[in-house]
């Protein structure tokens, strides 16, 4: 599918999701943000969310720990159709970015609970060495060496676009090799692998570690990238 759109706003949200990694400058976070700036895209938004199975035993001491680590901490509880959710967050508002913890315990006693952290801000100048260092620190405090990273980056751009070429910009950029391609009316699918991120999943056109998706919906492309796979709706 190819789209020329002109006169129109276009969002682009990359996401990525690759298992324990040291937050430095070659971050995927990073490299997606120099990528959307590169084609004069305007970065809007970031968010990094940290995941991993736990024991039940070690839910209990990980609310408490958390809850101690905020000066004012506000804790809240989701009764959901499968599992019950544990909601932490800072007390005081801060307007540098957003910030959760959220543990989630399956109804199911045999079945082991999930801590989930989730951080998020505005543009590029909130993705600062500070956070940067306090997602670091999160990750030693928290989590292990099992820990699944998502990041995603929302970047804008108006007048004319060809979702096609970006595409193909960012396949050179990142070195993919292409593996399997769906199209439809209105939206895409595409799939490869990229040595610069370490895990993969298997499929039977080879190992895969990225996923690009676009959707043509009322005057705007959204454009989804994800690693190893695309978790959120597209």
């Amino acid at each position: 599918m190819k789209s020329l759109l002109a006169g129109i706003t276009v969002l682009i949200m990359v996401c990525t999701g690759a298992y324990s990694q040291e937050l430095t400058a070659k971050t995927p976070i990073e490299n997606f943000a120099a990528f959307a700036e590169n084609e004069q895209l305007d970065v809007k938004e970031w968010s990094i969310t940290l995941k991993e199975t736990i024991s039940r035993s070690d839910s209990l001491l990980l609310e408490k720990k958390i809850s101690e680590s905020y000066r004012t901490a506000e804790v809240s509880y989701e009764d959901q159709e499968n599992a019950n959710k544990i909601i932490l967050k800072d007390g005081l508002i801060n307007k540098e970015f957003d910030e959760s913890y959220s543990i989630i315990l399956p109804k199911n006693k045999d079945e082991k609970a999930e801590l989930v952290y989730y951080i998020a801000g505005k543009g590029t100048i909130s993705l600062t060495p500070e956070v940067k260092d306090r997602i670091r620190e999160t990750e030693k405090r928290y989590f292990s060496k099992n820990v699944l990273i998502f990041s995603c980056l929302k970047a804008e751009s108006s007048g004319i676009i060809d979702d096609v070429l970006v595409y193909k910009k960012f396949k050179q950029t990142f070195d993919i090799k292409p593996l399997d391609q769906v199209a439809e009316k209105d939206w895409t699918s595409s799939s490869g692998y990229t040595e610069k991120w370490g895990q993969a999943i298997p499929t039977a056109g080879g190992k895969m570690n990225v996923q690009f998706a676009t959707r043509t919906l009322g005057g705007r492309t959204n454009i989804t990238i994800g690693t190893p796979i695309i978790t959120a709706e597209y």
